[in-house]
């Protein structure tokens, strides 16, 4: 059976991009990163901000990765509709919830 890539690609470019914000080597832009009108206009904001949001998606891209790969290993008879019903979910729930954690980080009061 064909192996969806959305459950390998997705997590394996977050967890790429988060590495890099982690790293602290993204600077400020208009294209990645978390860019409100304070993290644009300072880059200490940015690097603070977006550095948080990396150590917010790289476990949770990662635990994407591992639950696909082992739901594919485990279930290979599944039929293909199955198994892209829930590598999506298994990708986006955890990675939805690193979005909302990285919300409430920035919104937090200093």
């Amino acid at each position: 059976m064909e192996k969806p890539l959305f459950g390998y690609v997705v997590p394996l470019a977050i967890l790429a991009v988060s590495t890099l914000f982690i790293q602290g080597r993204i600077p400020p832009n208009r294209i990645l990163g978390f860019r409100t009108g304070d993290t644009l206009s300072d880059p200490e904001d940015w690097y603070r901000f977006n550095r948080a949001m990396g150590w917010y998606h790289a476990p949770a891209a990662a635990l994407s990765l591992a639950f696909n790969l082992t739901l594919w290993w485990a279930f290979p008879e599944w039929p293909l509709e199955r198994t892209l019903s829930w590598t999506k979910a298994g990708t986006v729930i955890p990675l939805l919830i690193a979005m909302l954690l990285s919300v409430r980080y920035y919104l937090r009061p200093p």
